[in-house]
């Protein structure tokens, strides 16, 4: 059956027959799919003069467009459309709204919500102390509700930094960084270390041999930095010196910090109309069902617990969060740094390193205000919020009139399709002038070859789609919503028969929804909207470009031409086969999470045999010395007297002898003045065995110096500690 052409556009959904049998559904409904930057340039050349009539090949020649964006723009997109490609793929049997590759900033989010409500579960079985804190998760192993609640926080956890990879991933290919998009890209940078700095002190908490790396590195860090007056990694020298309140205070963070995540989140979308948190239901509840039968499945691990006077062999180690152990445990405090804060200021610096300066002016859209009437619909298109409506400045009824900032605007063009007066535009592909020569290529076409079809083609899709679109006029637009209702009426009535509208389906579109404007334009949903009595006979369809199948572009144009039908082109699996895809990816996702977290690796430390001497001991006070006479004699008399110099400690000599062989070091006082106690490790290896051991601390002066003497067993991967303070004495660990 042949459905009878229609111009409005305003029935349901049809299936219309292809060639050889297949069919095309021309759906008259609200199309997802999203618009990209404008790297496709018709128009102008750059002396200002109209090109020649379009032949059914894209324009060719110098064509103006914007200065690039970002450095490297070729290669990212190149890798942007094997992304596309991916997607496309996936496509055939999942929907893009319920594809987490596709929808990963808000699957993210999701994660991160399991997370939080987990983990504030996890207070009913979990006690934040050092103490208590390995016994009462060890207690959880098992097929036990709290071991399951602790496998889902952590799992979830897991998922919500693979999501978050992806999604930065996706986003630098796009080349979503520069300019107007700082500030998103640095946020998102932010929020990225925040999580995994919340999941570092989380591993913290199970206080597991992992985490007695965890916290021993974490110390190194700090004592990196010069504010401390007493080293901290000096408390995890042996069990009894861990600070409680410290593993508290870490409690404290890992509790608070989820807050400073929403703070994020909110800066993160400032510059976005119409941000959505979170997934779709279908979606979230898929990757809530596999998180949940993954957290039943496979328990997570737990290491011995944690002694600080043993040297693990091996260690169970979670990829996403402790990968900078293996820096932290090689290079010390050093590889840590640069790990961290180096690769953290690296990509917060991506949007200066690799973004381009550009002139406003050049790429974005401009308000004519005499053309301005104050309908605010194009405030409302614009994806980035980067419109709003100021007092107006000449006496035109008008109240109102649209202002764009440039500190938002991106450039995308989606403003431009939804100003029926033409009042709005971007200079390098005026709306007015474009219009006009799409107009004339037409027409001239028309004559010279009788075609009556006309394609605009969104975006950078790719550079040339003649040959899928033969029997078309071909004409590249920046993206599919700058297509205007008022347009096509105008093309219709000089003799065009139909125009077909292709859009960017890829999931990191540039101008993210603004793509969906056109279909609901054409179909009568959203303003400016097409009138059919002024459309006469012509028809428009909205097709959806698959990169991973450009024939289905060929086969759709050729359905459309023959129909003459008008609607919107989507491609929508059957539910079960979105429904078992579906269950597939996300399962497949949440492996990719999951197995990175159980790496049996080992620990790159040294396993000999060490001895350790932990110390703080106060030198003899040096008095300052007595003014010398001559010096006084030369000052004027207002400035003798006695001298304003600081009494000083003196030098802590240590002084060890193993097996009767001795070997001594000098430590300074610490302090600006040096006159605070002076405080240090020493850490000596030597052959397991027996040894006889004496530990002398001399304090200078006439001080008696501290002594201790004993037999001490050297064994691998022991640490045998000996440790002074002023109020305690020796401690043998």
């Amino acid at each position: 059956m042949s459905p009878s052409p229609m111009a409005n556009g305003r029935s349901s959904a049809e299936a219309v027959p292809q060639p050889g049998g297949a069919a095309v559904e021309l759906d008259r409904g609200r199309s997802g799919a999203e618009a990209p930057d404008p790297k496709i340039r018709p128009g102008r050349n750059d002396a200002g003069n109209d090109r020649g009539p379009a032949d059914g090949t894209l324009p060719g020649g110098s064509q103006p467009e914007p200065p690039a964006a970002v450095r490297g723009e070729s290669h990212l997109r190149q890798l942007d459309h094997v992304l596309a490609w991916i997607d496309g793929w996936l496509s055939r049997w999942l929907p893009a709204e319920y594809n987490p590759l596709a929808q990963a900033g808000v699957a993210a989010n999701f994660a991160l919500v399991v997370a939080v409500v987990t983990g504030v579960l996890m207070l009913i079985w979990y006690s934040p102390s050092v103490q208590f804190a390995y016994p009462s998760l060890e207690v959880l192993a098992g097929g036990t509700l709290g071991g399951w609640v602790r496998a889902l926080h952590r799992y979830s956890s897991d998922l919500a930094m693979l999501l978050l990879v992806v999604h930065a991933g996706r986003v630098f290919v796009a080349g979503k960084f520069g300019n107007a998009r700082w500030l998103p890209w640095v946020s998102g940078v932010g929020m990225l270390g925040l999580v995994w700095f919340i999941g570092w002190t989380g591993y913290w908490l199970v206080w597991d041999q992992p985490a007695q790396q965890v916290a021993v590195s974490s110390m190194r860090l700090l004592d990196g930095l010069p504010i401390f007056g007493e080293p901290l990694g000096r408390l995890f020298v042996s069990d009894r010196t861990v600070p409680s309140l410290l593993f508290f205070v870490v409690f404290f963070l890992h509790m608070l910090l989820p807050l400073a995540i929403a703070v994020g989140l909110a800066v993160h979308l400032a510059r976005v109309s119409r941000a959505r948190l979170l997934p779709q239901r279908g979606l979230w509840v898929a990757l809530l069902g596999a998180m949940m039968v993954v957290s039943a499945l496979v328990p997570p691990p737990l290491d011995p617990r944690a002694e600080m006077a043993v040297v693990a062999e091996h260690l169970t180690v979670d990829a996403w969060y402790l990968s900078p152990l293996a820096l932290g445990l090689r290079f010390q405090h050093a590889g840590l740094w640069l790990v961290l804060f180096g690769g953290t200021l690296l990509g917060a610096m991506v949007p200066w390193l690799l973004g381009r300066r550009r002139a406003p002016a050049a790429y974005q859209a401009r308000v004519n205000p005499a053309r301005c009437h104050a309908c605010t619909q194009c405030m409302q298109d614009c994806p980035f919020d980067a419109i709003r409506m100021v007092p107006r400045a000449d006496p035109r009824h008008f109240a109102t009139e649209a202002f764009v900032d440039p500190a938002r605007c991106v450039g995308c063009g989606v403003c431009a399709g939804s100003c029926d007066s033409e009042g709005i535009a971007m200079t390098w592909f005026d709306t007015r002038l474009e219009e006009a020569r799409i107009e004339r290529e037409t027409a001239a076409a028309t004559v010279a070859n009788g075609s009556r079809w006309v394609a605009f083609v969104a975006g950078e899709i790719r550079s040339d789609l003649a040959p899928e679109l033969a029997g078309f006029q071909v004409h590249p637009v920046p993206t599919a919503s700058w297509v205007r209702p008022k347009f096509l009426e105008r093309l219709f009535t000089q003799g065009m028969r139909g125009a077909l509208v292709v859009r960017d389906a890829r999931a990191e579109a540039a101008a993210r929804d603004g793509g969906r404007w056109v279909a609901e334009r054409l179909t009568g949903e959203r303003a400016p909207v097409l009138r059919p009595e002024r459309a006469g006979a012509g028809v428009w369809a909205v097709v959806d470009f698959d990169p991973s199948r450009p024939d289905e572009l060929a086969r759709t144009a050729a359905v459309f031409r023959g129909m003459a039908a008008s609607g919107v082109r989507r491609h929508r699996p059957s539910r079960a086969a979105a429904v078992t895809a579906c269950i597939l990816l996300v399962g497949a996702i949440a492996a990719a999470a999951v197995w990175p977290s159980h790496l049996r690796v080992t620990n790159p430390a040294s396993g000999e045999p060490q001895l350790v001497i932990s110390f703080k001991a106060f030198g003899e006070k040096q008095e300052a010395s007595a003014p010398d006479p001559v010096a006084e004699a030369a000052k004027p008399v207002h400035m003798r007297g006695a001298s304003t110099g600081k009494p000083r400690r003196a030098d802590v000599v240590v002084r060890l002898t193993i097996d009767g062989v001795t070997d001594e070091r000098v430590f300074g006082a610490k302090g600006v003045s040096r006159d605070g106690p002076a405080i240090g490790e020493w850490r000596q290896s030597w052959a397991a065995g027996e040894h006889r051991v004496v530990v002398e601390i001399l304090t200078g002066g006439d001080a008696v110096p501290q002594r201790w003497e004993g037999t001490m067993r050297a064994r691998e991967r022991r640490l045998n500690v000996v440790s002074f303070e002023p109020a305690s004495g020796f401690v043998v660990e």
